[in-house]
This record gives structure tokens, C-alpha cells and sequence, in this order.
């Protein structure tokens, strides 16, 4: 059999499609070739643009920390007062400094001290004014002595000691670190869903002796068992005229019989018992809140503090003496309001 040649006709077409499918091939390589191309040179100015905006960042970053860490260092000196504003709200220039906040940490209770004593009646005081029953406050007052004592056996009904929480080392058997170790203790749950802010009571930094010019009105109410209102109207006087707490028109009580006999309070027993024991008018501990600020960003440094230190020899004028910081955070922030910068 014989096969047929193609005709010089089909031969032609067929090297024409052959050639029109290579063109198209090589199109399509091409096309992609460019996108893939256009993809990395976005991809690459992304990248460019977010290192230049990270540095940037790190920038601002550093200028609003040093600048935080200047107002801290202002106000950590013995002899820089609350209401200093010169001092503790400055401009370097527009829309650029520091604004410090400070208050004396002797305003809350140290747990530790309380617990220590086993001041029941004001562990109850305070736990009434959470909202909590009398069964619910006994639970936890148990529960909270138990967690700092040094022995392992159970407080009262309410007590928790290691065979209840079943974890080697706890309870710690010893006094609290931080405030949020207290959140561990049996029963404290129940606090947080009754009151949430439990927390801003206490300070484990605060000597132990409430400071009347610093309190809050419930603290006041339930460290003195002072009638609330009477409380209230303690702190309103205190504030002055503007209401507001550290300014220049505040109405401080100078001893702590002043201070009971505005509250309507008994100052107890003798030898440092009842509320007159545990009272104050100041303190030697501070929180200091300072934040470095620039247009764009914000950083704050929280700190405790120890001013009441011992005068450093050779010192001229002034306190002198060198401040422990008891405690350290820091936080960011991207401005949200430029202009209510710092002002001079």
C-alpha cells in the first residue's frame, strides 16, 4: 500500500500553526515573566516601605522613652512635689515632652500586713463593700490567711492549704509577691465576678500605714469603719474647691486625730490599737506614671518608688539620698490627639 504525501498546501499550514502556537507560547512567557516581575518589585517596595516605617517607628519610639524616662527621673526627687506642674507637665518644644502623674502609694492597703495581723474586722469591712455576704467574705478571709501562713493547716471552713489546691508549692505559704498572685487563692473567683476592681485596694509596696491625704473614700470607710458618706464628704474637702486630687488648692489633713474627727471616728485603744494605729497623713512610697510625648507616639513608664531614703553624705541642700524603684512597666502608644501635648 501506497501512502500519500501531504500536498505542498497542508505542509504550509501546518508550519504556520506550529509558528503561531510558538508565538502565542512565547507571549504568554512573557506576560508572565512581567507579572512575576511587577509582583517582586511590590512585593520589595512593600517591604521597603514597612522597614522605613519600623525605623521610623523605633525612632519615635526612643525619643517619647527618653523623654518619659526624664520626667520619672524629675519626679523621682525627694523634693519634687504632686503639684509641681513647672516641673512634671513640660514642653522641649511643640507638642513635645513629658506629663507625669503622681500619688502616694500609702493611698491603698498592703495585704500583707493586714493578713499578718489578721484584721478580720477590716478584711470584712472591705469585702462588704465589695458586695460580697458575710459567709462569702469568712470563705475567702480563710482562704487568703491560709495562702501566707507559714504552717499547712486549714483556717477556719473557708481555709485552702496544699491538699486542696493538689499543686507541689502552693499555696506559697508566705506573703504576696504582686497583687495578681491573690487572684490564686480559693475563692477569689468569686470576688473577681462580684467586683472586678478588687485589685486597685492594694499595693504589696505600700508600708502598711493608710495615708488619709491619699485614700480613697472606700478605703477610708473601710479601714476606719467610718460611715460612707461621712467618707465621701472627708475626700470632697480634701480635693478643695477644683475637685481635683494633687493641685495647689488641696485642703490636707495635717495629723491623724484631725482626720478622725472629720471622719466621726474613735481613735481606738491604746498602744496603737483601732483605726488611729494604722493611719497616716503621708507617704514615703509614690507611683509615678510618666509619659514621653512626641506628635505622633506616646510611651509611659509606670514606677514605684521609694523616696524617703536616707540623705547621701556630703549632700547639698535638698534631700539628696538616692530613690529605690520598687516597681517597673512600661507601655505604647500612638498619639491620638497631638496637640494636647504637655505644657510649660
Amino acid at each position: 500500500m501506497i501512502s500519500a504525501s501531504p500536498s505542498p498546501a497542508s505542509a504550509i499550514a501546518g508550519r504556520r500553526f506550529r509558528a503561531s502556537s510558538e508565538r502565542g507560547s512565547a507571549l504568554l512567557a512573557v506576560l508572565w515573566l512581567v507579572a512575576l516581575l511587577t509582583m517582586l518589585v511590590g512585593t520589595t517596595t512593600l517591604l521597603l516601605r514597612e522597614d522605613v516605617e519600623t525605623a521610623s517607628t523605633r525612632r519615635l519610639m526612643f525619643k517619647a522613652r527618653m523623654l518619659a524616662e526624664q520626667g520619672l527621673a524629675i519626679a523621682a526627687h525627694p523634693d519634687v512635689k504632686q503639684d509641681d506642674e513647672k516641673l512634671l507637665r513640660y514642653e522641649v518644644e511643640k507638642g513635645t515632652g513629658w506629663i507625669v502623674e503622681m500619688e502616694g502609694e500609702d493611698g491603698r492597703i498592703n495585704p500583707n500586713v493586714i493578713l499578718e495581723r489578721k484584721d478580720r474586722d477590716t478584711l470584712r469591712r472591705i469585702m462588704r463593700a465589695w458586695g460580697l455576704k458575710f459567709d462569702e467574705s469568712e470563705r475567702v478571709i480563710d482562704a487568703l490567711i491560709d495562702w501566707v501562713d507559714s504552717d499547712d493547716f486549714t483556717s477556719g471552713l473557708g481555709g485552702a492549704e496544699s491538699k486542696f489546691y493538689a499543686v507541689k508549692g502552693i499555696p506559697f505559704n508566705r506573703p504576696f509577691r504582686t497583687i495578681d498572685e491573690m487572684g490564686q487563692v480559693r475563692y477569689m473567683n468569686e470576688v473577681e465576678r462580684i467586683y472586678p476592681s478588687w485589685r486597685t485596694w492594694f499595693s504589696v509596696h505600700s508600708s502598711g500605714t493608710i495615708d488619709v491625704n491619699e485614700a480613697s473614700a472606700q478605703v477610708l470607710s473601710a479601714v476606719t469603719g467610718a460611715d460612707p458618706v461621712i467618707a465621701q464628704q472627708f475626700v470632697a474637702r480634701r480635693l478643695g474647691p477644683d475637685g481635683l486630687a494633687h493641685t495647689k488648692d488641696d485642703i490636707l489633713y495635717q495629723d491623724v486625730q484631725t482626720a478622725l474627727r472629720v471622719l466621726m471616728v474613735s481613735g481606738g485603744g491604746p498602744q496603737g490599737a483601732g483605726p488611729a494605729g494604722i493611719l497616716g497623713v503621708q507617704s514615703g512610697i509614690t507611683r509615678i506614671r510618666s509619659t514621653g510625648v512626641t506628635p505622633e507616639f506616646r510611651r509611659t513608664i509606670y514606677a514605684i518608688v521609694n523616696r524617703a531614703t536616707t540623705p547621701t553624705p556630703g549632700a547639698a541642700g535638698g534631700s539628696g539620698g538616692i530613690t529605690n524603684i520598687l516597681w517597673l512597666g512600661e507601655e505604647d502608644e500612638r498619639s491620638s490627639q497631638p496637640a494636647s501635648g504637655p505644657t510649660r
